[in-house]
């Protein structure tokens, strides 16, 4: 599986450690609170996302910018409701969603898309016409999300055993009670994808790779409309081609993952993904029954599953994957996957043109590579850094490893925590992608 991402990570300097981070730049100064800590801060939206992400044709973002952790909370005031969402992923997702809704609400009113869909008896003819007639509408909404992915995080127990073998084996070795995924407060728990049938599959994936989205889209107002089209296209003959002109988006699946899961996620069915995914990380040394875990956790959807695996094929021969996928069992939320996920593709870019990993570990949600000379590299995928307790537990712990180390950070971080980490042993790197 090729895993060569389409865009690079640039090493801050060149070879000495120092030198390979050069500072993050700083936001707004921050208020101080109780304990010597900074207040979490109230930003403006460009101080944590790019300037087409805030603003577009179908909607604009709220100012300024919570933040929850260490990811801003945005709200996203569109054509088709309110969508309020954790972390610049995230925002990039639903941002580049808009278009396609856009399409398919045109789409979905056309009487040969009514005729098509009315053939299929099992159709259900049920659109989201609320969230669409009134703007205003909140469509989606998060409470207290992602949390701190430096503090200790309680994860929820999740051991996914489905199959008899499996509930055996768990049965003997006194483990707890399968659980299903428990849901972060506002977050929607994806279905499984796997039993899809085979020509319904296609039709909804060849109906995103048209939309430029992912056939696997968590969005409340999306989905259903997806759903409709596809069973239009496999069940009333409703031809994908001749419904759509160009969709144009500013963002789409190929900028949040790269061209080689795109195209398997377009192009394969999610069953056929999975046995890859599988196939891989066993090969990679991770244990049989924990993959199994992993892959039945609904919140890494076949897409995520694939971007998490092909991320790790791209460290190589590297000791440590399976705490990885350990931690990635057991995540609720599809925040948390997408931090995990996008954590470990800039440890790959560190790998790949910066020093070389002989081994990965897991510090708490935070994936940590390991130099060949014994350097740790920490890589946090969050979207703006203050000087928190959290912040200060993760910089003492000494469960991390040696000091000089570097840390990894998508966004930006306070003058105060980057003092701070310094102290503590640590050179901040940028991990943002070009």
């Amino acid at each position: 599986m090729n895993t060569k991402p389409t865009q690079h990570f640039v090493p801050t300097a060149a070879a000495c450690l120092l030198a390979l981070a050069t500072m993050v730049t700083a936001g707004p100064a921050n208020a101080q609170s109780k304990g010597g800590f900074e207040a979490a801060p109230t930003l403006p939206g460009t101080e944590l996302a790019p300037a087409v992400l805030l603003k577009g044709p179908l909607h604009k973002v709220a100012e300024p910018v919570s933040l929850d952790g260490f990811f801003g909370k945005f709200v996203i005031e569109s054509n088709f409701g309110k969508f309020t969402v954790v972390g610049e992923r995230m925002l990039a997702v639903r941002v580049s969603e808009l278009p396609a809704i856009e399409a398919l609400q045109k789409v979905n009113k056309s009487a040969a898309f009514q005729d098509s869909l009315a053939k299929s008896a099992a159709a259900p003819v049920k659109f989201v016409v609320g969230a669409l007639d009134d703007p205003g509408k909140a469509v989606e909404s998060v409470g207290k999300g992602i949390g701190s992915v430096f503090g200790r995080v309680a994860y929820a127990a999740k051991s996914g055993a489905e199959s008899a073998t499996d509930a055996a084996s768990d049965s003997a070795s006194s483990s707890k009670k399968a659980q299903s995924p428990a849901a972060p407060a506002g977050e929607p728990a994806p279905p499984s994808f796997t039993g899809d049938p085979f020509g319904y599959n296609k039709a909804r994936r060849e109906w995103a790779k048209k939309l430029n989205i992912d056939p696997y889209t968590t969005n409340p107002v999306l989905r259903p409309l997806l759903n409709d089209a596809a069973t239009a296209s496999f069940a009333g003959s409703f031809a994908v081609d001749t419904a759509l002109g160009v969709v144009a988006a500013p963002l789409n699946l190929a900028v949040e993952f790269d061209t080689t899961v795109r195209d398997a996620v377009w192009n394969q069915p999610a069953i056929d993904l999975q046995k890859q995914n599988e196939a891989a990380l066993i090969a990679m040394g991770v244990d049989a029954r924990l993959v199994r875990d992993f892959l039945r956790n609904t919140w890494f959807t076949p897409t995520l599953q694939t971007a998490l695996t092909n991320a790790l094929a791209g460290l190589g021969k590297v000791d440590g994957v399976e705490s990885v996928i350990r931690v990635a069992s057991q995540l609720q939320g599809e925040t948390r996957a997408r931090f995990l996920v996008e954590s470990v593709r800039m440890l790959v870019r560190y790998h790949e043109q910066a020093a070389k990993f002989k081994s990965v570990r897991m510090n708490n949600m935070v994936p940590v590579g390991i130099t060949d000379d014994g350097t740790p590299v920490a890589a946090a995928a969050i979207d703006y850094a203050y000087w928190s307790a959290a912040a200060a537990e993760f910089a003492q712990r000494k469960d991390f490893g040696a000091r000089p180390a570097v840390l990894l950070i998508s966004g930006k971080a306070s003058n105060r925590a980057k003092q701070e980490l310094e102290k503590a042993g640590f050179a901040i790197g940028s991990g943002k992608r070009p």
